[in-house]
């Protein structure tokens, strides 16, 4: 760790916050992009609870959270869950569900919902899919400025039609993928059908 000792109490904030105050020097991995395991399901609590609690979020039970649990992915930083997302694939239309996306409220504002989009889009090509769709209450300006348009509720496949909470009035959005050339492979075996 390399400090800058020109920062009143720098030794104290790098051992006190959690990503410290200093430049890290390490041969290992600080931060990644991966798939959901079994061990990150209380980080995922943790991060989506309170976007639950204000209606940022539909409400999961745990047992919900389990069995979606193959369809999210997470950031993780130094062993801790800082920002979780989901893709929802339908098959059948080509297309995919991106949800809960969630960033730890002391982590926003450094990129991590951009990392999770990346993650999810490169997925969702390697997938087949041709286009990602969403729901969503308030964060409709964060997804134009990344390429969705909103749509109609005509455009969501009709298994996840068939299920939205029009109570919720959400707003729905839609992007096309364009093909993964990127050589990145992120595919995984998915368990949860549409």
């Amino acid at each position: 760790h390399l400090l800058d000792g020109t920062i009143s109490g720098v030794l104290l904030l790098e051992l006190f916050k959690r990503d410290g105050m200093g430049t890290m020097v390490a041969s290992d991995v600080y931060e990644g992009t991966r798939e959901a395991k079994m061990e990150d399901l209380a980080g995922i609590r943790q991060i989506i609870k309170p976007l639950e609690e204000s209606g940022s979020l539909v409400r999961r039970t745990d047992t919900e959270l389990l069995q979606a649990l193959d369809s999210f992915v997470v950031v993780e930083r130094e062993g801790q869950i800082i920002a979780c997302a989901a893709l929802f694939p339908f098959f059948e239309d080509k297309c995919g569900e991106v949800a809960a996306i969630a960033v730890a409220s002391d982590c926003r504002g450094q990129g991590q919902g951009d990392k999770l989009l990346d993650y999810i889009e490169k997925k969702a090509s390697g997938l087949g899919l041709e286009m990602l769709f969403l729901l969503t209450t308030r964060t409709a300006d964060w997804f134009v400025r990344r390429g969705f348009e909103e749509c109609s509720i005509e455009m969501i496949p009709e298994a996840r039609r068939e299920r939205i909470n029009l109570s919720r009035r959400s707003k729905y959005y839609m992007k096309k993928l364009l093909p993964d050339r990127s050589g990145i492979s992120v595919v995984r075996t998915f368990q949860y059908g549409s």
